[in-house]
């Protein structure tokens, strides 16, 4: 057994019951143990971090490379008058001052948000940047600017685009069509990215059989990511070839934008760093002033030029959540029964089309149905343009949103009925079987009603006395997203290459990059598990463009362990079979008497090294494709106290529930759980970048609210339910985004049932329950 495996866990509890801190227990008290998945097995990448010694972008160097530098807007929107840079281009060491409309990709001469590109200058070094950014001289007109989603689509409002003055029209920046556009409400005339709609069944007879109905609108923040690992963009050109070496999780799909975006002209290659930090959905995709500006820099010098953005740029240049605002309507009757649901979104994309409007509105219209049996249903949303900061994929892209709405207003909904809020879920999920009304599909695995069960339990066994002069209260809510974007008009695949050396190991080659999701772990395990190598005779490694391996999306969406998963399970077992057959005419036994433990090949009492076999490398390939995108669920439980002098809200109790199909690296999953309860509970009572006009008023970490282990639970615990997802490696499905959709509506729901009530826009902060309480006594 290799130093970084353990023993498989069935139902460990790792603290007792009662006592406070952090516990998990195990799902899936009779599955078979396995001899490398399904075990705590050590990140690949921690000494590397924890040392100090990991290489992150910002640690890149190149010969003769330039460090470069942005000037941004601060006003929200206006046109360039004009622009001088005689004084800057004279200072000593700097290289290249270009102004926007110089950029590679065709930008006007228009600033769109704060913090948008006015111009950019590559120097010798930093200081050098600096001096030559405050060189610029320059002259912006002010426009009206527009910063309510709501108004910015009614004739009127300011256009952010000639292209989309009219509904149907959108600017292009190299995003890619994704869906034909039909915007059926008149009221949205202009400004609009993208709109999404859709009906079941017969809303207006779903109401007239309700005896109860609710209709309340919500509001969701504008949260950012906070990466320690900033933007950060290395650029490079071999003739018409950029190079490019950056973290992005999707490096397809963004090389495939900045082509579009170039005309074409020009071939792009984004190569992994040899460490990448965290992304949340921030480094997913291409930031329209780092990587064009990046490449307009090193062509024009013909050097290498690194530009990374300062923490400020990171709020007002990179992407933040799309704040949104809900509007449902839901219908119940005295027995418990959902009769109708209506649902009217709108979010704010911000100044540029990026193609996430899109997913955050396909999220908000298919995650219900995905939750829910809704005979009657009704979705309409659209995303729309405004002059405000960027907004771009964020752990749970739209579904964090509709979660919480969602939860929220069931909550409230049986409360205002007299019913069992818990009672009236679980009458109404869905469950293994059922077919999803958007696209015909069965659900294949559903572990809701496992989560309740085992949640609760574990919950209610550790639950504070409310004997302290608090409030108190606790509340519950389920959630689910989905394991890759595939669906029934969109075939998602990857492929992945495994190649045995001469020296014994073994190196899979995948499309996937760990942003410390832990997927190169996972995908170890995998290998080990198919093939019979220890842990650490095994490399994995992203793809780079000499390896003939195709790969759709990259890490995102849940996919990594899900269908790379399946990819390397299915070369793995390819390659077992080739080397095995080498062992066989080595030993001169029958292939089936061969095995393999450990790096060493037995057969018929012989035992020899793998390195003692192969002569040469053997590689196997294999392809996984999918039309499917099964859902995780979750179910969670929270408690508070709530001070009734301050309104100051401590989150007591955690108890989060988990259906992860099956857990290849369970430690890592408790992980996961853990950050998703950090992410949510930022977004239910902490986090939000506050615009006033479109200028932001906390882009830094100093004025920006992030969580810290005091506004963690006092009491986590995880409990991990393996529902066996058929299509999925070994059961496995997503983990880490559906994980983050029930926790804001979990401790909101238990904020309302402390102070009585219902707070309709996130962030729920101590001072929205102070004024809360005081409305209350009036």
């Amino acid at each position: 057994m290799s130093e970084q495996e353990s023993p498989p866990r069935a139902n460990e509890q790792r603290s007792p019951d009662g006592a406070r801190g952090r516990a998990s227990a195990r799902g899936g008290a009779d599955r078979e143990p396995r001899r490398a998945v399904g075990r705590d097995t050590r990140r690949r990448d921690s000494w590397e971090k924890l040392t100090g010694r990991a290489q992150f972008p910002t640690d890149l160097e190149r010969p003769e490379m330039l460090h470069a530098g942005v000037l941004r807007s601060q006003q929200p929107h206006a046109e360039i008058a004009s622009v001088r840079t005689d004084a800057a281009e004279s200072i000593d060491g700097v290289a290249c001052v270009v102004t926007r409309t110089d950029f590679l990709g065709g930008f006007d001469d228009r600033v769109r948000h704060y913090g948008d590109a006015i111009a950019a200058v590559a120097a010798e070094s930093r200081a050098g940047v600096r001096a030559a950014l405050d060189a610029i001289e320059y002259e912006l007109e002010p426009l009206e600017s527009v910063h309510d989603p709501a108004e910015s689509v009614r004739d009127g409002a300011p256009v952010l685009h000639e292209e989309s003055r009219t509904p149907d029209g959108v600017p292009d920046y190299g995003q890619p069509v994704r869906h034909p556009r039909n915007v059926e409400n008149p009221d949205y005339e202009q400004n609009v990215d993208d709109y999404h709609q859709l009906s079941v069944g017969d809303l207006e007879a779903g109401f007239a059989a309700a005896d109860h109905i609710l209709e309340e609108t919500y509001r969701t923040p504008r949260v950012n990511h906070c990466n320690l690992d900033r933007h950060c963009c290395l650029a490079e050109w071999d003739g018409d070839r950029l190079e490019l070496v950056e973290t992005i999780g999707n490096r397809t799909h963004t090389e495939h934008v900045l082509e579009a975006l170039f005309d074409d002209r020009f071939e792009v290659t984004i190569l992994t760093p040899p460490a990448a930090g965290s992304s949340f959905g921030g480094h997913s995709l291409e930031t329209l002033t780092l990587e064009p500006v990046a490449a307009t820099l090193a062509r024009e010098t013909d050097r290498p030029v690194r530009l990374a953005f300062d923490r400020e740029a990171e709020f007002t240049a990179g992407d933040s959540r799309h704040p949104t605002t809900l509007t449902l309507r839901a219908g119940i009757t005295d027995g418990g029964r959902l009769t109708a649901l209506d649902v009217d979104v709108v979010t704010d994309t911000g100044a540029y089309p990026n193609s996430v409007g899109h997913i955050v509105l396909n999220s908000c219209r298919h995650r219900p149905l995905d939750l829910y049996r809704l005979e009657n249903y009704r979705f309409e949303g659209v995303s729309v343009f405004t002059n405000n900061t960027p907004s771009g994929e964020y752990r749970g892209i739209g579904v964090t949103q509709i979660t919480w709405a969602l939860e929220s207003h069931v909550d409230e909904l049986a409360r205002q009925a007299g019913l069992d809020p818990i009672a009236v879920r679980e009458r109404n999920w869905v469950e293994t079987g059922d077919e999803r009304p958007y696209s015909g599909q069965p659900i294949t695995s559903c572990g809701l009603r496992e989560c309740l069960d085992r949640g609760k339990a574990s919950f209610e066994r550790r639950r504070d006395a409310d004997e302290d002069g608090h409030l108190h209260g606790w509340g519950m809510a389920a959630g689910t997203q989905v394991s890759t974007p595939a669906s029934e008009h969109n075939t998602d695949y990857t492929e992945t290459e495994l190649v045995a050396n001469p020296d014994g190991t073994v190196t899979a080659i995948v499309g996937a990059i760990d942003l410390g999701q832990g997927s190169e772990t996972a995908l170890t395990q995998i290998v080990a598990e198919e093939t019979g190598l220890s842990i650490d005779r095994i490399t994995v490694r992203s793809k780079t463009h000499d390896d003939d391996i195709e790969d759709k999306y990259g890490s995102v969406a849940n996919r990594s362990t899900y269908l790379i998963g399946r990819a390397v399970a299915e070369a793995a077992e390819e390659l077992t079979d080739a080397i095995r057959q080498r062992a066989s005419d080595r030993f001169a036994v029958p292939v089936d008497r061969i095995s393999i433990e450990g790096g060493q090949l037995h057969g018929d009492g012989d035992t020899a090294d793998l390195s003692t076999v192969l002569t040469e490398p053997v590689s196997a390939t294999a392809r996984a494709e999918t039309n499917y995108a099964p859902p995780s669920y979750g179910v969670h439980f929270a408690s508070v106290a709530v001070d009734p002098e301050t309104g100051g809200v401590d989150l007591r109790t955690y108890v989060a529930a988990q259906d992860v199909g099956y857990a290849i690296n369970p430690a890592m999953v408790e992980g996961q759980l853990h950050g998703a309860v950090q992410h949510g509970v930022e977004f239910a009572t902490l986090a939000e970048l506050e615009l006033d006009r479109g200028i932001p008023e906390n882009p830094n970490l100093a004025d920006y609210p992030v969580s810290s282990p005091h506004e963690l639970p006092d009491d986590l615990v995880v409990e991990i339910i393996e529902s066996n997802e058929e299509s999925g490696p070994y059961g496995a499905k997503g983990v880490g985004t559906p994980a983050i959709t029930p926790v804001a509506p979990a401790i909101t729901n238990a904020i309302r049932d402390a102070v009585g009530t219902r707070f309709t826009t996130a962030p729920v902060r101590d001072e929205d329950v102070f004024f809360g309480l005081r409305e209350a006594e009036e």
